[in-house]
């Protein structure tokens, strides 16, 4: 990826000063900043789709209704290489305020209510994936329990929606008391509780903060959110391992 590159598609009008590579990295992209006298941008150039869930084209179109509703970067260029979106300047924190969470729950219950018709994720379809290309005893383990978890939510309401599916730090820019959420790459349909336990665990938030997320977000929460949430986290923490190890596996 280089500027002369770039220069060739004739995607953006203004001359192009600079394009660097940026710190923060993610297993499926390479990041880069490119300047303009008067713009930013985000280059993402792909490494691989054989992560789970990905769509390019879905990302793109799911980002682009995101930034017309104020929730993400406006993006502005696909192919099947790499995309281009508006560079949004904040900061990433590790930890939330009482703000920060009203602030984040008007973002995600905004993006949740999202009318898309994409087929439910069905995420014992990954587990026997897991299952089968992960042999060590621990991501075993791992897997059987989350099957465990699985047949408990069974017994719960399912608040079914757009989901993010990757709400961790680095996907969530704060200027002030706005947010920008970034990369879309894994959204799809499933439970929001997914995304919530994301956040939880993602920020490390202490009880009450937990407290304070669900009122926010649901205002008046019914007795089995707290334990239908407590699911979520233990399934989330263990798809992150899962995810982890066959994502290395695929890269080496």
């Amino acid at each position: 990826m280089n500027l002369e590159n770039l220069k060739n598609y004739g995607v953006i009008k203004e001359e192009l000063l600079s394009l660097e590579i940026l710190e923060n990295q993610g297993l499926n992209n390479t990041n880069y900043l490119l300047k303009t006298p008067t713009n930013e941008y985000i280059v993402r150039k792909f490494k691989s789709n054989n992560s789970v869930n990905i769509s390019r084209k879905f990302e793109y179109d799911i980002q682009k209704k995101a930034s017309n509703h104020n929730i993400a970067s406006k993006p502005i260029f696909l192919n099947k290489d790499f995309m281009i979106y508006k560079y949004t300047k904040g900061i990433h924190k590790n930890r939330l305020s009482k703000t920060d969470i009203k602030n984040l729950v008007l973002k995600m219950k905004k993006f949740h209510s999202f009318k898309i018709s994409t087929k439910f994720y069905d995420l014992s379809i990954d587990l026997q994936d897991y299952k089968k290309q992960l042999k060590d005893s621990k991501s075993q383990k791992i897997v059987k329990e989350s099957f465990k978890i699985l047949k408990k939510l069974k017994r719960y309401k399912v608040h079914r929606s757009l989901v993010h599916h990757d709400l961790n730090p680095k996907n969530i820019i704060f200027n002030n008391n706005d947010i920008k959420i970034i990369d879309w790459e894994y959204a799809g349909t499933n439970d929001i509780f997914f995304d919530l336990a994301t956040i939880c665990i993602e920020y490390n938030l202490k009880k009450e903060d937990e407290e304070i997320f669900l009122n926010r977000y649901f205002g008046k929460k019914k007795s089995f959110y707290k334990i239908k949430l407590n699911y979520y986290k233990l399934l989330y923490k263990n798809i992150c391992h899962l995810w982890f190890e066959k994502s290395i596996k695929s890269l080496k």
